[in-house]
């Protein structure tokens, strides 16, 4: 029988079509199964990526920006010469002083009961970032200072005149008599430039309720209060010891000053000082730069009430300003107040204060009255190039100091 006319039995067809109709079945599911895996991944990056940008648009939001160049005009300090930008830190390569404004905006039964009208400058800063990003300062001016406070535009574009020997935080209440924040933020700027001499980059305005939230995000602030603190202006009741602050506690700390000895804001600066540093210190533990949903919730909470300078409100540039720093070291965050002298119920600064104007423009540390860590720094600054006497043949001193802080001259640290 030719081999042509060889035939397979019915049930081999049979079977043979049941094969390829399985491996057809399979072949179907395994695409249809890549088909639903591809448009699952899809699906979950664009998921990511809306709410990413859900997330940046809705910071954004946050943050009142505004561009305050025409309003500081154009006398102004040197600019240091920028350095090459990067994308990580736009800014990367150049120091930075960023101005610092706490805003005392009082709820007006506050200010029904204390007599206070309008916005005024609580607390105020220079944040100075060195080019290398090793090392921030911050140093405080008092409120107290008596300054001559430039000419000001307000939002109509009338000028304020120039104004001689008034307190330095009336800058913000001169600036801001019309309610504005930005106007407010000027004044307060170009007083900052005429007192130091320091060029000043940007700025960011924070008031009660935006400090609150801060710390609120942060779970607490872990503080050691070195004396029981019943203040009722300031709406604060605590005792002695370690204790995690919360917003409205941290608040009433950093404003209660008639509870204690002198009640002046001299005295609250230097409590001030410390409180920010156990946010810094708080901050850094969690590590918020590498862990997301806690950053998202950090800043969603900080930047509600932030009004800031054009550049330092973008988040891409606060973020890339914030990611060169997270490898800082907090010995090298250093807190000062400007060195000063009393005039009166006021202060003026002294020589001493010119040293750390010149450090802050020429980007070299100052001396600090604590750091990061909450401790004295471990040394001080020098403007004075390093000498090549020859040794001396006297011989070394055993001898220690007079004095040492006792145990009570201590402040603890206290960890949550």
């Amino acid at each position: 029988m030719p081999r042509h006319a060889l035939t397979l039995p019915r049930f081999a067809h049979a079977a043979s079509g049941r094969l390829l109709s399985a491996r057809h079945a399979r072949s179907l599911r395994h695409h249809e199964l890549r088909r639903r895996l591809l448009t699952s991944a899809v699906g979950i990056v664009v998921f990511l990526v809306s709410s990413v940008g859900f997330a940046y648009s809705n910071l954004q939001g946050n943050v009142g920006r505004h561009d305050i160049d025409e309003l500081v005009g154009t006398e102004r300090p040197t600019r240091p010469d920028e350095g090459e930008e990067t994308p990580e830190d736009p800014q990367a390569g150049q120091a930075l002083n960023i101005l610092v404004i706490g805003s005392d905006v009082r709820t007006e039964e506050d200010a029904a009961e204390q007599g206070v009208t309008g916005m005024r400058g609580d607390a105020t800063m220079i944040a100075h970032v060195s080019a290398d990003r090793s090392r921030v300062e911050v140093v405080s001016i008092p409120r107290d200072t008596l300054v001559d406070i430039p000419s000001c535009t307000l939002p109509d574009g009338t000028e304020t005149g120039k104004r001689f020997d008034q307190r330095f935080n009336s800058a913000f209440a001169i600036g801001g008599s019309t309610g504005d924040v930005a106007h407010a933020a000027a004044c307060t700027l170009k007083t900052v430039e005429s007192l130091t001499g320091v060029y000043i980059d940007d700025f960011v305005v924070v008031d009660f309720a935006g400090f609150e939230a801060m710390v609120d995000a942060l779970g607490g602030v872990p503080m050691y209060i070195p004396e029981p603190v019943d203040d009722e202006r300031a709406h604060v009741v605590l005792e002695q010891g370690c204790q995690v602050l919360d917003g409205d506690e941290a608040l009433g700390y950093a404003r209660a000053r008639y509870s204690f000895k002198d009640g002046s804001d001299i005295s609250r600066i230097g409590r001030q000082q410390e409180l920010v540093a156990a946010i810094v210190r708080e901050a850094l533990s969690k590590n918020l730069l590498t862990e997301m949903p806690a950053l998202y919730r950090f800043l969603d909470a900080s930047t509600k009430t932030l009004t800031t300078g054009d550049w330092i409100g973008q988040l891409p540039n606060m973020a890339g300003l914030a990611n060169s720093l997270r490898g800082i070291d907090p010995e090298g965050i250093r807190f000062a107040t400007m060195p000063f002298e009393w005039a009166g119920p006021a202060v003026v600064p002294t020589a001493e204060a010119e040293t750390v104007w010149e450090n802050l423009r020429n980007d070299r540390p100052i001396d600090a009255d604590i750091t990061g860590t909450g401790e004295e720094p471990t040394e001080e600054a020098t403007t004075e190039e390093p000498t090549t006497e020859e040794p001396t043949t006297e011989e070394p001193t055993t001898q220690q100091p007079t004095e040492t802080p006792s145990a009570e001259e201590t402040t603890p640290v206290c960890t949550g």
